[in-house]
């Protein structure tokens, strides 16, 4: 009767030990998971700040500086702002879609609600980031004919390929950033999935 209280005691403390690895690993994968989710969440409304700073100053330089008169003009500047405003917006749904995916749900849910989160941040970037920046772009060469009325020729030319050599180190640095963003929600999802496994 000793003996078997012994192998009793053992497998107790034995199973006590498991359980306190389970409990310790769980609190590192939460905890792994919460800090990306904040960098996350840092790159967001970076995202948003850059964005709104952009749009007031051409908000602004329209319609104090250059207030375009001619119809195609005024078809760039809505562009270019209207593609501000719409990626602004969607940054905002990421934020509010990224906070709807809770992590004390039950996790094989919550794991799912990731996919799709992941999938979702693929689609701007891959889809919709393009079309405003492509948008964006036809905007700006819109205005560049009355600015020619008002500015000579070789400043014309200045500012259009100022605007390439800017828009290419923007897309260097902006891409870099994405496949940060995309590398850590790959993480999260590879956290999540190993919690539930």
């Amino acid at each position: 009767m000793n003996s078997n209280f012994e192998e009793l005691q053992s497998n107790w403390e034995s199973s006590k030990k498991n359980i306190d690895i389970c409990d310790t690993n769980f609190d590192g994968l939460y905890a792994k998971i919460k800090s990306k989710e904040k960098e996350n969440y840092l790159f967001y409304y970076g995202t948003i700040t850059i964005l709104c700073v952009t749009l007031i100053v051409i908000s602004l330089f329209f319609y104090y500086t250059a207030p375009v008169k001619e119809t195609l003009s005024q078809i760039g500047a809505g562009l270019m702002v209207f593609g501000l405003v719409f990626r602004i917006f969607i940054e905002i749904i990421s934020i509010y879609k990224a906070k709807q995916i809770s992590n004390l749900d039950n996790t094989l849910k919550t794991t799912e609600n990731s996919i799709q989160f992941h999938q979702f941040r693929k689609t701007i970037h891959k889809v919709i980031a393009p079309i405003i920046i492509g948008l964006y772009t036809i905007g700006f060469y819109l205005i560049t004919p009355e600015f020619s009325l008002h500015m000579e020729l070789w400043n014309i030319v200045l500012i259009d390929i100022s605007y390439v050599v800017i828009a290419i180190i923007l897309f260097v640095v902006i891409r870099k950033g994405v496949k940060k963003e995309m590398q850590k929600l790959t993480d999260i999802m590879k956290l999540k999935k190993e919690i539930t496994e």
